[in-house]
């Protein structure tokens, strides 16, 4: 009986053993999946601000393009209500011209802007997918050494199971 006892104690020690060594495995596998898994948090985190970016870009643009038109609207209506329609016939001539050299102006200012915007965006873009790529690649080469590795510790404790019985049965 007392035999019988220690054979459990060791068939019971080398399941320890195995099990603490695949729970290690899969809590630094879970650790890299958790890493993995924040790192991509942040990256889209970061598109969605460039994406943000872009749009209040726009808006402010369009709010300020509509309060200017209002300016000059209120500008032309006090014109002619001071110096008569001439006045603001004149003064939609100068503005025409004024607008002529703004946008061109603003062409050479915005365009390099705008642009840069958009090769960001699309750089974060490729970036993501990249890393995703990556991670996923990485993911399948970790799944399979784990595997590996389990399998390659599942025979070891065959194999220190069968010698630990055939050495008490030489005790016997």
């Amino acid at each position: 009986m007392a035999q019988n006892v220690k054979k459990q104690e060791t068939v019971r020690f080398g399941e320890s053993l195995f099990n603490t060594w695949v729970n290690s495995l899969d809590r630094v596998s879970n650790a890299q999946k958790e890493l993995e898994e924040l790192f991509l948090q942040s990256l889209e985190k970061q598109k969605s601000t460039l994406e943000k970016m872009t749009d209040d870009v726009t808006l402010i643009q369009e709010e300020q393009k509509k309060l200017f038109n209002e300016l000059r609207e209120n500008a032309k209506l006090n014109l002619q209500k001071n110096f008569g329609p001439s006045a603001g016939q004149v003064y939609e001539q100068w503005n025409a011209q004024l607008d002529e050299a703004s946008n061109r102006a603003l062409q050479l200012i915005e365009t390099p802007y705008k642009e840069s915007l958009k090769l960001l965006n699309q750089s974060q873009e490729r970036f993501q997918e990249t890393v995703k790529n990556g991670i996923s690649q990485q993911q399948k080469v970790r799944d399979e050494i784990t595997e590996q590795i389990k399998a390659s510790q599942k025979v070891l404790f065959d194999i220190f199971e069968t010698n630990s019985k055939a050495a008490f049965a030489l005790f016997k």
